[in-house]
């Protein structure tokens, strides 16, 4: 069994921040929970604020994609992951911080993605306030001509995550179409995929598990939660819903289950939710009940915001749970 992670490549900068008002500035209003994807001209200013009122507390390898094989990396499956990292240093560094053993199928050109990841400090009783500032540069140039579809077609399991442009999202569309019924997939919108419409719908057709928040599946069909439900359960054949600090669900057209999550004071939520994928996906893949991988999912999940980055993902090996 091998899991492909399909989706954006970044180098993740982590800091910390008093305010994220701090960060404002013209063309650039930042608020927790946001998502914002710039441009390399709007980088200049940006990297001012964010070295005047920011600290500094990590810098690891992230894209929702690879964060979920990190973790199925270390529950003992196979993995690779697939995308386009840059001709520069921050490419480097990312490969150097691969799992080892594990394989990828990487495309070196221009210029790596990265991403900002802003934790405000202090702002809430459970943890840090986010946002995250994204400049994709070269990771989401991905086209057709750059599938291999060889190795691709060798995976047992497809798990996608968010591009910027609509050239990725039609060679994963191209992808699931080629390969739907041979092969599973799974797919985590986020909010870039969630805000995007009509094409991520059609990319949804046919998926086995769709992993997305409450808000990012009203965004994606328009609609209230219990509507926004019944629509993508005609598309897909399970959701699993992340709540945050609410724990998640699981839903299929018969099934419903919820799984609590405790209060824990969090470091650095960054990755949560790749952590629950991971570890869903991982004990669902082996066999075991859905919802018994969902209770170990909202626990590591929660367990992860402990530390920055994927400092804290839990180490599971092989058959351990």
């Amino acid at each position: 069994m091998m899991v492909l992670g399909f989706g954006a490549l970044n180098l993740d900068f982590i800091y910390e921040v008093e305010d994220l008002s701090f960060l404002k500035c013209k063309g650039l209003n930042i608020e927790p929970g946001s998502e914002i994807v710039l441009d390399e001209q709007s980088f200049p200013k940006f990297f001012e604020k964010i070295t005047r009122f920011g600290v500094l507390r990590k810098v690891c390898p992230g894209g929702s994609a690879a964060n979920t094989c990190h973790m199925l990396s270390l529950m003992g499956v196979s993995t690779c992951i697939f995308g386009i990292l840059g001709l520069d240093k921050e490419g480097d560094y990312y490969i150097s911080k691969l799992v080892p053993n594990s394989e990828s199928i990487i495309i070196r050109r221009g210029k790596t993605g990265v991403t900002y990841i802003l934790n405000e400090k202090n702002k809430s009783p459970f943890g840090s306030d986010r946002a995250i500032i994204l400049f994709p540069n070269s990771n989401s140039e991905i086209k057709k001509d750059d599938l291999d579809m060889k190795k691709i077609s060798s995976c047992s399991w497809i798990h996608m995550s968010s591009f910027v442009t609509e050239s990725a999202i039609q060679a994963q569309i191209y992808v699931k179409e080629a390969l739907k019924g041979r092969i599973g997939f799974s797919l985590d919108p986020g909010e870039i995929y969630a805000s995007m419409g009509e094409i991520v719908l059609k990319l949804l057709q046919g998926i086995d598990i769709l992993f997305c928040s409450e808000k990012e599946l009203c965004n994606l069909f328009g609609s209230d939660l219990q509507s926004s439900l019944a629509d993508a359960l005609k598309l897909v054949k399970m959701v699993i819903l992340k709540r945050g600090r609410e724990g998640a669900s699981f839903y299929t057209e018969k099934k419903v289950y919820h799984v609590k999550s405790e209060k824990i004071k969090a470091t650095d939520t960054t990755g949560a939710g790749d952590v629950l994928n991971g570890v869903f996906l991982g004990l669902f893949l082996k066999g075991y009940d859905p919802f018994f991988a969902l209770e170990k999912a909202v626990f590591a999940a929660s367990e992860s915001i402990k530390g920055y980055g994927r400092d804290n993902y839990p180490r599971y090996l092989g058959e351990e749970v």
